[in-house]
């Protein structure tokens, strides 16, 4: 039922339940072993945290040669190809970084170095982030558990950029050298507040190999993505005075019970008396993990975590933090920790609630959303709920952004996604209606789409095709997959193809059109389609991870996936298709009569095809004809459905990664049961 993009990439199947299990546990078993270590680093170890020791540095200038720098610092390998193609060997790619500050200036400085047998700066047409050899550099200050506010400086070729709250080149400065192949680079970043030993901070390094055969690698010093967003998936780094003894702390993860756990576990490892010291260690594939740390006394523990697997997300139950003391003498400690997985949720009733809601319903409807929210992660949540034909519930819940706890109230707006679609598809049917656009003539007849001249066939794609999702054209990518006509295929680009026409053919832009057509003789409101000073004071944050993704606002108008809505509002356009106001009568049974199925996998029903109409998803269940779409920006979703016959539907936005969780048990919630 949730017509919209391809599923997450990173969904890939990693874990087997046995039927009928809900809990897997894990028997967690620590070591420590203390050892002496002055400013020479131990031979990393699989498993091992990101931590890296600032010690202090003089005499160093900034340009880019790094024989200034001390011998006998540590050098930290740059080595997790998280995106990309892995390098082919030694001399196709090998980067390191050393790391060291100035007290007296306040500055943390950095030495870079890489060796990249293909080097790649100067990529023809348009320059992307991937499109060239680059350097990133993630800066995590405030260096709270989960809470800290990330800025990313990046260098792409020649270009510097910056991207995350408060971000600006000012205090930090790079230079480069690239001589035969090897490239240095040095970092100064000035920092706000003073060094204070034994004080830490989040950083990691990327670097981007861009090859001339096109491969391209994503190699980082911290493993996992999405750097900017999350903490956790950074490094650290503690500032040391010489001669600072540190001890290794080393552990291991063994998994036992119904079930096994076959995925990367987290291990979250604080000091109880600093609390910017942490670090956090994903298991290797043995379950070992280790890391080095300043001596004293730490809490480990593993942090609840929702797991994406085939089959679905599972939690990870947070458990109680094992404390240890790492002592200069050495020590060896065993403890357990068993860890268990969350069950999920299982509140769908055997009747829908919107059959008998009333008053005390209200609850039972709130115990439901609340209960799915905290077990998926989902930050915020927009409600509404339709019986006989009315608004009879609404509610928000959560917050706007997990960093700034901002609320959602009922002016929060969240991304519809392909929701704009069916919006956009009204339009397009009431110009339609007046005579103004032919559903069935060919669309390169008002306006050709000259990216698409090499296919001929795609002279052949109407108005109609693009709403039946018969267009030939891929979800997105600019090249005619099929024939127009000959069999289904989701495509976000046949609706931005159809916006065009329709502003040619109208000679209006196309939000004055929706405005016209739709928000104001319907007296609509809270629909915002691009970026405005208004929209970014009661916008919500999209989340990948529960992480805020700044992804921003488009800045122009896509009938496919920019319109920025609440529920309730979107309530009023959901009631507008269903007591069948602004088109024909005719035209309203072809808006919503099946004309091509979709993949069976998202259906609702097996024995009941299910599939598109002009611009919207229809189905048949028990109880009558359901028109629907859902929407899905990756941190975004939300669904609509109403039920025709029934008079009853809901309305539900989330800015999370996570939403889909929910929002595809609401029509058994709601309406069908279990």
């Amino acid at each position: 039922m949730y017509h919209q993009v391809s599923k997450p990439s990173h969904m890939k199947k990693r874990t087997r339940l046995i039927h009928g299990a809900k809990i897997c546990c894990c028997l967690l078993t620590f070591q420590i072993i203390c050892v002496s270590c002055k400013k020479k680093q131990l031979s990393p170890a699989a498993g091992e945290a990101p931590i890296a020791y600032a010690f202090p540095i003089d005499g160093i200038f900034l340009d880019g040669d790094l024989s200034d720098w001390p011998e006998d610092l540590i050098c930290y390998p740059i080595k997790h190809a998280d995106l990309g193609e892995i390098p082919k060997g030694r001399e196709d790619y090998t980067g390191n970084f050393r790391i060291g500050y100035q007290s007296e200036e306040n500055a943390l400085c950095i030495g870079m170095e890489i060796l990249d047998e293909s080097l790649f700066t100067e990529p023809e047409g348009d320059i992307f982030w991937d499109s060239q050899d680059g350097l990133e550099l993630y800066l995590d200050i405030e260096h709270q558990k989960g809470k800290s506010r990330i800025t990313q400086y990046a260098v792409y070729g020649n270009e510097q950029f910056v991207y995350g709250d408060k971000g600006s080149w000012e205090n930090v400065d790079i230079k480069k050298r690239t001589i035969n192949g090897k490239i240095t680079a040095e970092w100064r970043i000035q920092l706000n507040k003073k060094i204070a030993m034994g004080s830490a901070m989040g950083l990691d390094l990327v670097v981007i190999d861009k090859d001339k055969d096109n491969t391209f690698s994503w190699i980082s010093w911290g493993k996992g993505t999405q750097k900017l967003t999350n903490p956790e998936r950074c490094g650290t780094v503690i500032f040391v005075e010489p001669g600072s003894t540190l001890g290794r702390l080393q552990g291991n993860v063994s998994t036992s019970g119904p079930a096994s756990l076959d995925v990367p576990v987290g291990i979250r490892i604080s000091h109880t008396n600093n609390p910017g010291i942490w670090a956090y260690a994903m298991a290797d594939s043995t379950g070992l993990f280790t890391a080095q740390l300043p001596l004293g006394e730490y809490a480990i523990d593993i942090p609840s975590k929702l797991i994406g697997t085939d089959e679905g997300f599972l939690r990870i139950a947070s458990v109680d933090p094992i404390v240890l003391n790492l002592d200069k003498d050495g020590s060896e400690v065993s403890s357990e920790i068993r860890l268990q997985l969350a069950p999920k949720p299982d509140l769908i009733p055997a009747k829908g609630v919107l059959h008998a809601f009333n008053g005390q319903q209200q609850n039972v409807v709130d115990a439901f959303i609340k209960s799915y929210q905290e077990f998926y992660n989902i930050p915020g949540i927009s409600l509404a709920l339709i019986k006989k034909g009315k608004l009879v519930y609404h509610k928000t819940y959560g917050v706007k952004n997990t960093k700034t706890l901002e609320p959602v109230d009922e002016k929060t707006l969240f991304e519809a996604a392909s929701i704009t679609k069916p919006v956009f598809a009204y339009v397009v049917l009431r110009l339609a209606d007046r005579g103004e656009i032919d559903l069935d003539r060919p669309l390169h007849e008002y306006l050709p789409f000259e990216a698409l001249e090499e296919y001929p066939a795609y002279k052949k794609m109407t108005a109609r095709h693009v709403l039946v999702h018969r267009s030939g054209l891929p979800n997105w990518g600019v090249e005619l997959e099929n024939v127009p006509g000959e069999k289904y295929g989701y495509s976000g680009e046949g609706f931005e193809y159809l916006k065009r026409v329709t502003v040619h053919i109208t000679g209006k832009p196309i939000e004055q059109l929706l405005d016209e057509e739709l928000i104001t003789p319907f007296r609509l409101y809270h629909m915002e389609f691009s970026d405005s000073e208004a929209l970014r004071k009661v916008v919500a944050m999209g989340h990948q991870g529960n992480q805020p993704t700044n992804w921003g606002i488009p800045q122009e108008a896509g009938m496919a996936f920019s319109m920025h809505t609440e529920a309730k509002a979107f309530a009023k356009f959901a009631l507008t298709l269903f007591e069948k106001k602004g088109l024909k009568p005719s035209t309203y049974k072809e808006f919503m009569t099946l004309h091509t199925e979709s993949n069976p996998e998202y259906w609702n029903h097996p024995e009941r095809p299910e599939g598109a109409g002009l611009g919207i998803f229809v189905r048949e269940s028990d109880f009558g004809k359901v028109f629907f779409h859902g929407g899905n920006n990756g941190d975004f979703k939300c669904q609509f459905e109403v039920y025709q016959d029934l008079g009853m539907g809901y309305i539900c936005f989330t800015n999370s990664d996570t939403g889909s969780e929910l929002t595809q048990d609401l029509w058994r919630f709601f309406i069908e049961g279990k």
